[in-house]
């Protein structure tokens, strides 16, 4: 994409969605790998478990080995997203900038999860709008190479993305700055997710499932298990034309590839 359309248009071609597609269900590579340590099996064979299961696509990061990036390749395993972690409370980051821009080029992913990092302690209201600044302006870059690049509801106090005051904030400042919607981290800030579903769905990119065991208990479970309405969310999302990835998120599992399974199940359901 090459010219600047209206934000919802840039956003929707921009992450390389079509019309009249259901929306696809991938998975975090990073879930690949718990599987094969929890069951003891290479790289390889817990990807081939996970692609058997149904997940079309993975979420990798940008520095991730070349290996596993062909070994998902030769799986039929979609390009969902690519995570770039820029530590943008540290200063200007231009290695890291160029990095992930080479991967997307590389590698052939149009879509750039950016997670922000932290604050340090102690940060001023100065530190913090110098650190957007930094954040608008490599968005634009981004986004002016015709990629897309958003950012997410992270759960983190001192993240400049922890709850929906502080992504309007970023988003006031990078009007093409695409948003992921987390399911579960909106609730860990404090805010309602179908309220922040309906602030920011002309943002939404790229959608993160994380479902969690109660509003005491921020346990991640199988998508469509816990306390997070789930269900309502891919609703509202199939319904408004959303044709693009729903990443299954549950770091911390410790049966990766049973949770893999239901939380599959669980959202396919949702979809049919």
């Amino acid at each position: 994409m090459k010219k600047l359309l209206p934000l919802l248009a840039l956003l929707l071609c921009a992450c390389g969605q079509k019309p009249a597609e259901a929306p696809k269900i991938s998975i975090f590579c990073d879930h690949i790998w718990t599987v094969a340590r929890q069951e003891g099996i290479s790289f390889r064979e817990a990807a081939t478990k996970i692609r058997e299961i149904g997940y079309d696509g993975a979420d990798v990061r940008v520095l991730q080995d070349p290996d596993e990036l062909r070994i998902l390749d030769s799986l039929g395993f979609g390009h969902a997203c690519a995570i770039a972690d820029i530590d943008y409370g540290a200063g200007e980051q231009p290695e890291m900038e160029a990095r992930a821009i080479s991967f997307l080029e590389t590698y052939g992913y149009d879509r750039l999860l950016l997670v922000t990092g932290l604050m340090p302690e102690g940060s001023t209201a100065a530190d913090r709008d110098a650190a957007r600044q930094r954040i608008a302006a490599f968005a634009k870059r981004v986004t002016d190479k015709g990629f897309c690049i958003m950012v997410e509801d992270f759960d983190n106090p001192r993240s400049l993305c922890y709850n929906m005051a502080g992504l309007d904030s970023l988003f006031t400042l990078a009007p093409t700055l695409g948003h992921v919607f987390d399911t579960g981290n909106y609730l860990f800030a404090g805010d309602d997710a179908l309220v922040a579903y309906g602030q920011f769905r002309d943002r939404i990119g790229h959608v993160h499932l994380k479902d969690r065991t109660a509003p005491d208990n921020m346990r991640c479970v199988p998508a469509g298990s816990g306390c997070i309405p789930i269900a309502d969310i891919v609703g509202k999302l199939v319904a408004s034309g959303y044709d693009g990835w729903l990443t299954v998120e549950q770091y911390g599992s410790r049966q990766m590839l049973a949770d893999s399974k239901a939380a599959y199940t669980n959202v396919r359901q949702m979809l049919e």
